[in-house]
Parts: structure tokens; sequence; C-alpha cells
């Protein structure tokens, strides 16, 4: 059944690209197509990280933190640039499997919202064994065979109430399906095309990050860059350090540790509230969000963004006063950190909806500024 899916998937995919060129020799829109088939719950992002290692040049150096973020350095300079993007989408583990052959799970990390588990009652689901994807529906038990007090339970869904359906008639034959307690799982990857040059799908925006990031690693040419730039694939963003104020993704505050850039250049999300006239919408480029406000001397990396968006005739919409669990590691006098983000629709549900045109334009700001540098 998966084998089936992503043949009638990714064609799909190919469909939504016609009108944007890419170079020939890298390949956005395949790396977008793969890139969204991939899990990488956190904790568990070594099955993506095994796929940006596949796509990147040989003879490319590569280093792994303890958390599973991923390292390229490039270019040499005495200014320094970090370019950031999260790879983790929120998802489950098996936490349990009774003798009658049906799973129990449990989040890896905190849903994003009260509303995300009941998202998916009712959907199919994809468990990641050591053979492979074995497909399963999360459900609840019939209300017909309840008792009223039970019925009335089920008026409030939690997810101790579920429970994945794999087909199995027993815990041994889930066992020999291959499926273990603390395997990955995932929604079943969907892929729907909307008008006007929108996409949506689970975990979209971070994928899409990801693989922009992937694609500039892959183009941009060391000798031309004029500082020290890495790239820097994110793992455990959804985990939160303890007692941090205000709140700090995990990997964010590793890559801090483990770099302490004085250049930081988040690309990731921006939410997108339907109807907010003052706030980012979709369609209208790729979001330059800071902290605070602009006041007396631009600094230097927003200063070199804005001088591209100003010459370069690339459209992009402010955000300041941006709040940022990726950002808050790296908020210090002696660190400039910006995010150049992608905005996307109803972020952390099923239906995450993204622009295309926004992408194009991401890619393309990307691109100048790495390819071309800033003389001003």
């Amino acid at each position: 059944m998966k084998r089936r899916r992503l043949k009638i998937t990714i064609p799909l995919l190919h469909l939504l690209f016609v009108g944007f060129s890419y170079p020939s020799d890298v390949s956005l829109e395949k790396l977008l197509e793969e890139n969204f088939f991939v899990p990488a719950p956190s904790g568990y992002e070594h099955f993506m990280v095994k796929k940006i290692q596949e796509h990147l040049p040989q003879g490319m150096f590569t280093e792994k933190d303890n958390l599973g973020s991923l390292y390229l350095i490039m270019g040499k300079g005495a200014k320094s640039l970090a370019l950031l993007a999260p790879m983790d989408e929120v998802g489950y583990i098996v936490s349990g499997i009774n003798e009658e052959g049906y799973l129990r799970l449990d989040r890896v990390v905190p849903a994003p919202h009260m509303l995300y588990d009941s998202f998916h009652l009712g959907q199919p689901m994809l468990i990641w064994t050591e053979k492979g994807a074995v497909s399963g529906v999360l459900a609840i038990p019939s209300t017909h065979i309840l008792s009223r007090e039970g019925r009335q339970q089920l008026q409030r869904f939690s997810l101790d109430q579920a429970y994945l359906d794999i087909g199995a008639q027993s815990k041994a034959e889930v066992n020999k399906k291959g499926v273990r307690m603390l395997d990955a799982v995932t929604p079943l990857p969907e892929f729907t095309r909307l008008a006007r040059d929108r996409i949506a799908g689970a975990s979209l925006g971070n994928k899409i990050c990801a693989a922009l990031l992937l694609h500039q690693a892959k183009k941009t040419d060391a000798a031309k860059l004029d500082k020290q730039t890495t790239f820097v694939w994110m793992a455990q963003t959804k985990f939160f350090a303890r007692r941090s104020r205000p709140r700090a993704a995990l990997g964010a505050l590793r890559v801090r540790r483990n770099l302490n850039p004085k250049s930081v250049l988040i690309v990731g999300t921006v939410p997108v509230e339907r109807g907010n006239q003052e706030g980012p919408s979709l369609g209208k480029g790729p979001v330059l969000a800071y902290p605070g406000e602009t006041q007396g001397r631009i600094p230097d990396l927003q200063g070199e963004i804005m001088w591209l968006e100003f010459n370069k005739v690339i459209q992009l919409q402010k955000f300041p006063n941006f709040e940022s669990s990726l950002m808050s590691p790296f908020l210090s006098e002696e660190t400039e950190v910006l995010t150049l983000g992608l905005p996307v629709l109803f972020p952390s549900t099923p239906v995450e909806i993204v622009d295309l045109k926004d992408v194009q334009a991401l890619e393309k700001l990307l691109s100048i500024l790495l390819d071309e540098g800033v003389k001003k």
C-alpha cells in the first residue's frame, strides 16, 4: 500500500511546480518530494539525517551532536553565519501492545494544542520499525459495546482511550510484523493540492524548510562565501529546555552551546492567522521576523537582507517583536538572530498550508544571500 501511494503522490507534486524553474543539476522539487515522506519525530530524526546525507555531495564533511542535529561547515572568513532549520515533527511512540494485537500510543513531545490528538482519530498511521513501515489506523472502541459511563468518557477524547489497529489478531502477530515498544509512529503522509498554488500536508512547513537548507548547501560554492557559514539541521526542537524563560527549544540551545555564533539566520515557519490583515499572509513573500523593534542602526544581517529586498525586488513581510523558541537561545547583545520564515496556515495540524510562491521567493532570497554576497 505504501509503495502505491508514493507512486501516485510524487507525480502530483511534480505538477505543483509547473512554472517554477530551478537549476537542472540540483532539483528543489525532488528534495521536497523526498523530504515530505521521511519521518522525523522528535528524538527519531535519524531517518531525515540519513536522507540529507545521501543528497550532500561526496567530500562534504558533516558532524552530529548528541541530540542528533547535523552540521555542515563551508567557507572561511573573519565573520561567521549559522543557517539553521528545524527538521523534527510532532509524533508518537508505541507505548503498549495488548494480547489482542492492539497498540497503545504516547506522544514523544507535548501536544502543540489541545485538539492535536483528535485530528488523527480514525486516520491511517505508519509505525516505523526496523523491518520498514507498518500501516495502522487510530481508532476508539465502538460506542455500541460500551456502557453509558464509557460513552460519556469518550465525549472528551484523549490519547489513552485510543488504539492503533494494524490488523493483527494477537501480540505474537504484532511481534511477527516487527513492531516493538518505542517504535516511532507518524500520520500517513498525505499531500493535497489547493487553489492558487497552495499545498497542504502534515508537518509540511518544517520539511520544506529542511529541504530548502539542503538545496542551498548542495548548490553553494564555498569559494564564493565571504564568511564561515554553518548549515545546521536541528533535531529535538519540539522539546523545551527546563526552566527556560523565554521558552527555548532544546535542539537550538545545543546549537548555541556548540557554535556560539555571532550571526544566526533561522529558516523556519511563521504562523499565519486567517483573515488577519496586520500579520503575515500567505503568498506575499517570506517573513523577516526579528526580536524587538528596529531603532537607530540596523544590525548587519538584517541590513543585508533588507538591502537585497530593496535592490533585487524581493518582496518581504516584516514581523517585529517576534518570539520563537528557536530564536530565544541566541538572544544576547553579542549575537544577532533573525528568522527568515515561511508563512504557514493551520500549523501543527494534518493540513498545514503553504503557498508555493512563498517557497520560491524564500529559495531565491537564500540563493542571492549566499551566492552573490552583499556589497553595500
